[in-house]
């Protein structure tokens, strides 16, 4: 037991790239393509739009609590470590997506007034990361 390493690193980096890699290609596929389907002017509507960017965070915690049933079979007791770990880097990586969503396409509220680039639904919903993170390790464990 003192030989193996504290981390599986293999394990948190591949469910990082699929926690972050999800959420990032949908993140920046919804904006164009609502604005296509309803003939709207700017993307900066559909990407301003709560419902979407709520969907955002609500893809990234299924995915966690997905991928901690995986990480389990992976790496067995040091699931909440490993999870804690994934977690952390997960939210800093999605804000930093959801930072160049927000560059790109410029979001609007509904009063047409630009939204900031971290809006409060993006730092709650990285908080809330680490906190399913942890649920879900509890949960896959038992």
């Amino acid at each position: 037991m003192a030989d193996e390493p504290r981390f599986d690193w293999s394990a948190i980096l591949r469910v990082t790239a699929i926690v972050v890699g999800v959420p990032a290609v949908v993140g920046l596929a919804i904006p164009p393509i609502v604005t296509l389907a309803f003939g709207l002017y700017d993307t900066g509507i559909a990407a301003g739009n709560e419902i979407y960017r709520w969907f955002f965070w609500v893809i990234a915690w299924g995915l966690v609590i997905w991928q901690g049933s995986w990480m389990l079979r992976r790496v067995g007791d040091k699931i909440i470590d490993d999870m804690l770990v994934m977690s952390m880097i997960a939210a800093v990586l999605l804000i930093i997506v959801r930072a160049i969503i927000s560059i790109a396409y410029v979001p609007i509220n509904s009063n047409g007034q630009p939204l900031p680039i971290i809006t409060a639904i993006d730092a709650g919903g990285a908080l809330m990361l680490i906190v399913v993170a942890l649920i879900g390790a509890r949960t896959n464990k038992f």
